[in-house]
């Protein structure tokens, strides 16, 4: 709102000067010059300049309220800023055109993602390999737990052993003694 009303001063105060245009080429800020016409919509909102990329429309210039990208969507401010270029060279060469820096940017996407994966696979790689050792480590543990189990066993079982041996000794001791 601020940049609508200082851009509308600067541009009565240019068509007020004695400077000619020819000199001096228009400010621009953004999408706006000193020399154009700001455009605003029903509810005081300046309207914001876009480019259409579409099929029937390569590169066309329009107009458009910013309230219309809202959900409420109150405001349905659009008009074009250019005259509509009919089929021909031209505009088949916008599209080619188009088409092909569209093709750069993704080919130069794909590069970069290429990278990513290489990167990604190698990063893998080493985690594999890290896990592969892990698992090996794990393994070992587990083997010298079920050794170490093993052992247990056997000596809770010598010592079982031993205290029937005991038990049996004290009742050969007894009875003998008591005969």
């Amino acid at each position: 709102m601020i940049v609508t009303a200082s851009l509308e001063k600067r541009s009565k105060a240019m068509s007020r000067s004695s400077i000619s245009s020819s000199r001096n080429p228009p400010i621009q800020i953004g999408n706006f010059r000193e020399s154009d016409e700001l455009k605003s919509c029903g509810y005081e909102k300046s309207a914001k300049e876009c480019k259409r990329w579409k099929y029937h429309n390569p590169g066309r210039q329009f107009w458009n309220c910013s309230n219309i990208l809202t959900r409420l969507k109150i405001c349905d401010c659009f008009f074009w800023e250019d005259d509509e270029m009919y089929e021909g060279y031209y505009k088949n060469l916008i599209r080619t055109l188009k088409q092909q820096v569209d093709s750069k940017e993704s080919s130069v996407e794909l590069i970069i993602l290429r990278k990513k994966v290489v990167k990604l696979e190698f990063l893998l790689s080493k985690e594999k390999s890290i896990l592969d050792k892990l698992q090996k480590k794990v393994t070992k543990e587990k083997q010298a737990i079920m050794m170490l189990n093993n052992k247990l066993e056997a000596s809770m079982q010598q010592n079982s052993m031993l205290k029937v041996m005991v038990v049996m000794i004290l009742l050969v001791v007894a009875l003998w003694c008591f005969k």
